[in-house]
């Protein structure tokens, strides 16, 4: 029996899911510009703040918001309780949104809302990008958007990502609703494997503007999307942004 167990996120696991967010990301170049003295315990909190929806936001434009974390359960005759390892954040647009809708400006963020020892520079250029990329070709199609898939390192290979993408990629299916993601250079290899499909590429030129070089220990994407964007520029990191059409159920 798997030791991995999918269960519903509940707000009190937010300190657990903060930290599967900042221990999955943190090695990699782009937390290190977010959060370049490392992440403070106000960013965390920050973070865990918005992570559920306030009462009654999930209910706006037909959107809800899926929360499940994966849990490790000690191996057979151990004692102790079950960790948080992995989760996963899908926002599922069950409706066809106006362009009135969903044609909004990003919202830039400040170090206030991020936390003390953010970068909102950085966050803005990486995440804003990203938002602004997917927005003209998502559009107001109803889908279901894969926000977070994070599993921290030293849990990886057990299945606990797998098994979140395959409960949100099944919930979609049987919604009939296709499934969008922007794929870190890591997270891509897996998300083919589930039937995710090119649609754009984001290259972000990172020791253009950041004075930072690659090392061998940080990958950046440079053998994904091939097809669509060719070789990935010296100093560029690349995020794909993805699609999956809904399977029969």
């Amino acid at each position: 029996m798997s030791r991995v167990r999918i269960r519903e996120a509940v707000p009190a696991d937010v300190p657990a899911l903060a930290d599967v967010l900042y221990g999955a990301f943190g090695p990699g170049v782009m937390n290190q510009l977010m959060h370049p003295g490392g992440v403070t315990d106000d960013a965390k909190a920050k973070f865990g703040a918005t992570l559920f929806p306030a009462p009654g936001d999930d209910s706006k434009l037909g959107v809800e918001v899926k929360i499940w974390a994966a849990e490790l359960r000690p191996e057979p005759g151990q004692v102790g309780d079950a960790k948080i390892v992995a989760f996963a954040k899908w926002v599922i647009y069950h409706t066809e949104r106006s362009e009135e809708q969903w044609n909004v400006e990003v919202k830039a963020m400040t170090t206030e809302m991020l936390g003390d020892g953010s970068s909102a520079e950085a966050f803005n250029w990486f995440i804003g990008g990203l938002h602004k990329k997917a927005k003209p070709l998502i559009r107001g199609e109803a889908n279901a958007y894969l926000s977070i898939l994070a599993c921290l390192p030293e849990f990886q290979g057990l299945g606990a990502g797998s098994a979140l993408l395959r409960q949100g990629c099944e919930l979609a299916d049987s919604l009939g609703l296709p499934s969008w993601l922007a794929a870190s250079p890591e997270g891509y290899p897996v998300y083919r494997k589930f039937g995710y499909q090119n649609v754009a590429v984001m290259d972000f030129d990172v020791t253009g503007t950041w004075g930072i070089t690659k090392t061998e220990a940080w990958n950046w994407g440079a053998t994904n999307a091939l097809d669509i964007a060719g070789p990935l520029p010296e100093g560029f990191s690349r995020s794909v942004l993805m699609k999956r059409p809904a399977k029969p159920t």
